[in-house]
């Protein structure tokens, strides 16, 4: 089961090709309805990393094949380590095709099969992986992490994995979110790619 062709399409609309990532200054900061944050912070898909109650809550709407996500992923320990205080809470927003969905799918599967205090060491494999990540490849590290294969192949397939993906999509669609990675920090929202400085200065102005 994938999502239908019409949202598939109408989220490769929203892969940010033509957006410029990493550029030398950080994407400027649009105040976010509060509602939407609120929402985001509700989806049932949504993993919280870091501080269970920080002072900042830095929200990240990324796709597995993103390459910018990429680089993210690999600022997020470092950037975890120096901000203890942080609340950091992904939300997978497959909006780059085809292998992105069933990449999510798997990604979602291992999220309710093993829960989210197991999620950040498949989220870093992931990205780790070199060329495009598949949904069989996504399995694959899913399964090499302890996750049973019979049971992620049904969770992932599911009615309920098919309603995250579609309502983070519609809340992403809704937050403008035009590239990935996107951000939501404290009220604020960054659309495309920040370094970790550039994170940092986000959540120090937050902090006010």
């Amino acid at each position: 089961m994938i999502l239908s062709r019409r949202t598939l399409l109408a989220g490769l609309a929203l892969s940010g090709a033509g957006v410029p990532a990493f550029a030398q200054e950080a994407p400027e900061a649009q105040r976010a309805p509060v509602e939407l944050i609120e929402d985001t912070l509700a989806l049932p898909s949504a993993v919280r990393l870091g501080h269970a109650h920080g002072d900042v809550i830095m929200i990240e709407y990324f796709d597995y094949n993103c390459p910018w996500c990429k680089r993210s992923a690999k600022d997020l320990p470092a950037l975890l380590k120096a901000e203890p205080d942080l609340s950091y809470v992904l939300v997978n927003f497959a909006v780059l095709g085809a292998p992105s969905v069933q990449a999510t799918r798997a990604a979602l599967a291992f999220l309710q099969v093993q829960g989210p205090e197991n999620y950040l060491p498949l989220h870093l494999a992931l990205f780790g992986l070199r060329g495009t990540v598949t949904g069989e490849r996504a399995m694959a590290e899913a399964e090499r992490l302890g996750a049973d294969p019979a049971r992620l192949a049904a969770v992932a397939d599911s009615e309920r994995t098919t309603g995250w993906m579609k309502d983070a999509f519609k809340l992403g669609d809704s937050l403008g979110f035009v590239a990935t990675p996107s951000f939501l920090v404290g009220t604020d929202s960054y659309v495309g790619g920040m370094t970790l400085a550039q994170k940092r200065e986000a959540i120090a102005a937050a902090r006010g």
